[in-house]
């Protein structure tokens, strides 16, 4: 089966003035390519008659086009690196110009991130609810890093390393490996006895885990090598954080620990 890009079309048709372009029945013409012929009227015809080359108008175009209108510019670049002068509709951005599926691993990573900033404000309004708005005002601290989490690696900067909880780094990695020494509990079994805040809290703790593995996929290269290695950190530390704030609002007498 063949494939015919942007590439191509630019190699093959150069500056020819055409009216159309005929391929084989069953040939791939990639979105960027078929952008390519539209924005110079140039109309793909599909059909086993006549062999993928090109058709020679019978008499040359105005400059800039049919009617003397100039193409459309370039204002996108796709993932086979041809151009586009609107974005398709199955095409998001990735950064500045450039375009990819909406399949993509970055972008999955980013909907992971939107899903998770959505559960941690669905779990303020309960906390709100059941009267505990300390954990809701923790909760935006964790909301808010989350979104910058998110922006630093849209744009493309490192994570901040600010404190959370009023903890720097090593002390919420340090309570998170060894709670006994600070809650006086060891690490926590869940329970439903834990109450409905706690049980949410272990539930956003889980869904950190899975945007890490997310984000992994997303930053992962083809040689094992890690990319925004800021981006993971900054997610382990999350996870540590919500972990932490388990303990604290754990109802009095809770015990089971593993």
């Amino acid at each position: 089966m063949k494939l015919i890009t942007e590439q191509d079309l630019r190699a093959e048709i150069g500056g020819k003035d055409l009216r159309s372009y005929r391929v084989d029945r069953g040939t791939i013409v990639t979105p960027s390519a078929r952008q390519y012929l539209s924005d110079r009227k140039i109309e793909l015809l599909v059909g086993e008659e006549a062999p993928a080359q090109p058709t020679r108008a019978a008499a040359p175009l105005p400059p800039g086009g049919a009617e003397g209108t100039e193409p459309k510019r370039a204002r996108f670049i796709g993932p086979d690196g041809g151009t586009f002068s609107e974005k398709p509709e199955h095409l998001t951005h990735l950064s500045g110009n450039r375009l990819v599926t909406k399949g993509h691993p970055r972008i999955a990573f980013r909907g992971r991130m939107d899903s998770l900033q959505s559960k941690i404000m669905e779990l303020q309004v309960r906390a709100v609810e059941l009267g505990n708005g300390v954990l809701a005002e923790e909760l935006d601290e964790l909301l808010d890093f989350a979104r910058s989490l998110l922006a630093a690696e849209v744009t493309g900067r490192p994570v901040d390393d600010v404190p959370l909880l009023g903890l720097e780094l090593d002390e919420i990695r340090a309570m998170s490996h060894n709670p006994k020494k600070t809650f006086g509990l060891g690490h926590i079994r869940p329970h439903y006895s834990m109450g409905a805040l706690c049980v949410g809290l272990n539930a956003l703790r889980s869904e950190v885990r899975e945007v890490e593995l997310a984000a992994f996929r997303a930053f992962s290269g083809n040689d094992g090598a890690l990319d925004r290695l800021d981006v993971l950190r900054a997610l382990n530390r999350l996870s540590s954080a919500f972990y932490i704030l388990m303990y604290r609002h754990l109802p009095a007498g809770f015990d089971k620990e593993f």
